[in-house]
């Protein structure tokens, strides 16, 4: 036990001896030595002033007054850092070896000004004095290079941060931290402060800081909370002089409110981004000079739409200098679409090269999600696809060999897309069998007349065509056949310019009722159509096409015409008594169906009893004009085989009904007498009645006639050629 007893007493007696030391040595000495050697860590001039005094618990060391480090040259600020008071302690061990190690340092409300000049270079670039190694303090004894601190404490700090290259000024305040920098072994840092009128807490842990200050592999892990944004980490780091930093490890990233970012870090939010919520990443990270490495999953909330991403991120060596990376990325919005890109992207340019593969389920809810609502007639634009190959330039979107659907019209070709205040696409696109019909509502429907009966007249329910302003757009289309639910087209090949919602299609062939249609149509949509046309027509079969557009199934031939027209109204009623235009028609190897014209024309008492069959003709011509709904026509010109005839009339096509007058010319054969025929009434329920005003002045005209000539033959012949002449010019 003697010994134990003997080992005590040395302990006492160094402990003893340690106090007095203390005693001895002046309490500005103290603080000059610890002075130096901060100094002698940052480059920068230590100063410390005030009434110093010594302290001997918990740790042994000098208090002082307030303190400053001097600043950069060309900052603004004198002080890089200045405190209202600091403590000071120094290692017990260290201090009897005639070293001072700093074993704790507490700054009472320091203020910590950073600034970065527009050339990039900052103030906090701090350049070590003397050898690298060792250096000799005043009184000529060795101390170590290497500041070490094993525990740091601020009180109520101040950080301000001015960058001269992004015009950013942060001022974050209240700050409270504690941290440690040993020799080796593991320094870390727990903090607190509040910036941007949020809290924000940090915690960081090295491994072996000596190994990370000296450019070799530790360990590190850390946690930064502002506000709701969260990011840790947790892997190995490298940091050497002369070499990209070395990070190997796991992530992870939580921000419920992506507004709350931009107040962090200063910037703009763009519109799509603002409805983002409840992000969240984690995923591994490995970049170094041989390369990057990430990869991940992240999840989102957009405009209320979870989202599910899965991304890979490659770089090669030199991807710090070039942000030339390899991405894979995978978006799936749930039960709304999936999205996947794959293909290099220029981090610097901002260019990219790569495929794209679209699938959209519901197309209203991911359009919602992203901000962009397009009202899509009822039954339409609920499902789409896009596939092909990318190339970005300039803002550009350009796919090639691409496929797009919309519903279940499918395109192919290419097209370039741009995003500015609206979406622009620009595309050359070939087409098999589309199907339009279900983008004209009302009760009438895909393939059904236009007209809603045959004694209710035109449709008067809502026509909508909805959509147009979502987008511009360029587009040159060559479909096999279009069904427009009006109308079925053959091979179709247009052109279509959208601006604004407003469209101009030029109908470069058109292929419909046996016949090629060309020209030029515009319109606007919304919650009434207004449109103009210009349109010729050669060789269009009559009677499936006016029975498709105006419910008369009377006429047949083979037509050809011009015309422009305009109309307008929120339904078929409104706009078939708004038609306006003129135009010319000519109808070659037609007929009148339940009408024979010629047998009415030449038999008086047919034409009252009525006469079912047909009327034949060879040619049909005439001009005609339009105003509100109403064809009015005075040059028709009738060639059939057994009569020529003229007619005058109007087509009420608003109301649909007619007043027509056919007047015979000519007949052939014996006839004695050409009746007028009138055709008038609902188009389904057409009557043709003889012109009895016309007959009776025919029949007087042919009795006067033929009384004038019995009187001039007689005179004539009585009183010889001078008296015939003054006769003729009685008659004349």
């Amino acid at each position: 036990m003697r010994w134990v007893k003997r080992i005590i007493m040395v302990l006492v007696v160094l402990v003893i001896a340690a106090i007095g030391l203390v005693f001895l040595l002046p309490a500005e000495k103290i603080g000059d030595l610890a002075s130096a050697q901060l100094e002698k860590a940052t480059g920068r001039t230590l100063t410390l002033s005030g009434g110093f005094k010594p302290t001997f618990f918990p740790v042994l060391g000098v208090k002082t007054g307030p303190l400053t480090i001097s600043n950069a040259d060309w900052a603004k600020k004198p002080f890089m850092v200045t405190a209202k008071g600091a403590s000071v302690g120094v290692g017990l061990s260290a201090l009897l070896g005639g070293n001072i190690e700093v074993r704790q340092l507490v700054l009472d409300r320091p203020v910590i000004n950073l600034e970065k000049r527009a050339d990039g270079v900052a103030n906090w670039e701090l350049a070590q004095s003397g050898d690298a190694e060792t250096q000799t303090d005043v009184s000529g004894s060795a101390t170590p290079s290497e500041f070490t601190l094993g525990k740091g404490v601020i009180h109520n700090g101040i950080i301000t941060y001015n960058d001269a290259t992004t015009e950013q000024n942060i001022e974050i305040k209240k700050i409270n931290a504690d941290f440690a920098l040993p020799k080796a072994g593991a320094a870390n840092i727990d903090g607190s402060a509040f910036f941007d009128g949020r809290t924000a807490n940090v915690s960081l842990s090295v491994a072996d800081i000596k190994k990370l200050l000296g450019g070799q592999v530790t360990n590190l892990s850390g946690l930064i909370e502002i506000g709701e944004l969260k990011a840790g980490m947790d892997g190995q780091v490298k940091f050497a002089t002369g070499s990209a930093p070395l990070i190997n490890g796991q992530f992870n990233v939580a921000l419920p409110d992506m507004v709350a970012l931009t107040k962090i870090t200063g910037g703009a939010l763009p519109d799509a981004l603002k409805g983002i919520t409840n992000f969240s990443s984690h995923g591994t990270i490995m970049a170094s000079d041989a390369g990057l490495s990430l990869a991940g999953d992240a999840a989102v909330t957009m405009n209320g739409l979870p989202i599910d991403t899965t991304f890979e991120v490659t770089g090669p060596e030199n991807w710090v200098d070039s942000l030339r990376m390899d991405v894979s990325l995978k978006l799936t919005g749930r039960d709304a679409f999936a999205f996947d890109w794959s293909g290099l992207v220029n981090g610097k340019t901002g260019n990219a090269d790569g495929t794209v593969d679209f699938n959209a389920s519901n197309l209203p809810l991911m359009l919602k999600a992203v901000g962009q609502e397009v009202g899509f007639p009822k039954g339409t634009g609920k499902t789409a696809m896009v596939k092909g190959i990318v190339k970005v330039r300039d803002g550009k979107n350009t796919l090639r060999d691409a496929t797009f659907r919309l519903d279940l019209n499918t395109f192919q070709g290419q097209a370039e897309l741009a995003f500015a205040a609206l979406p622009y696409i620009s595309a050359n696109l070939t087409a098999g069998a589309l199907d339009f019909t279900a983008y004209a509502s009302g009760e009438s429907g895909a393939g059904s007349s236009p007209a809603s009966g045959r004694t209710s007249g035109w449709s008067k329910e809502p026509i909508r065509i909805t959509g147009l302003d979502a987008i511009d757009a360029d587009i040159n289309l060559v479909a096999k056949s279009v069904d427009l639910g009006l109308s079925k087209l053959g091979r179709t090949d247009v052109k279509l310019r959208l601006r604004s919602g407003a469209v101009r299609l030029t109908l470069r062939e058109v292929r419909a009722f046996d016949g090629v249609i060309t020209g030029v149509v515009g319109f606007t949509g919304g919650n009434a159509v207004a449109f103009t046309s210009d349109i010729t027509a050669k060789g269009v079969q009559l009677e499936p096409l006016l029975g498709r557009f105006l419910d008369m199934h009377k006429l047949t031939g083979s037509g050809n015409t011009s015309m422009k027209m305009s109309g307008s109204g929120g339904s078929l009623f409104q706009i078939m008594h708004s038609l306006s235009g003129d135009g010319n028609l000519r109808i070659d190897n037609g007929s009148f169906k339940g009408i024979d014209l010629a047998a009415m024309m030449r038999n008086l008492k047919q034409a009252f009893g009525g006469f079912e069959g047909a009327t034949e003709f060879t040619s049909l011509t005439g001009t005609f004009t339009m105003v509100k709904g109403v064809l009015q026509n005075v040059d028709m010109k009738l060639v059939s085989p057994l009569f020529q005839a003229n007619g005058k009339g109007r087509i009420n096509v608003g109301d649909q009904k007619m007043h027509y007058t056919v007047t015979p010319s000519t007949l052939s054969g014996d006839t004695q007498v050409s009746v007028p025929v009138i055709i008038s009434g609902p188009w389904s329920n057409l009557s043709f009645q003889p012109d009895m005003a016309g007959l009776v002045n025919l029949l007087a005209g042919d009795e006067l006639k033929k009384q004038e000539d019995a009187i001039k033959r007689k005179i004539k012949k009585e009183l010889g050629d001078d008296v015939g002449n003054l006769l003729k010019k009685l008659f004349k």
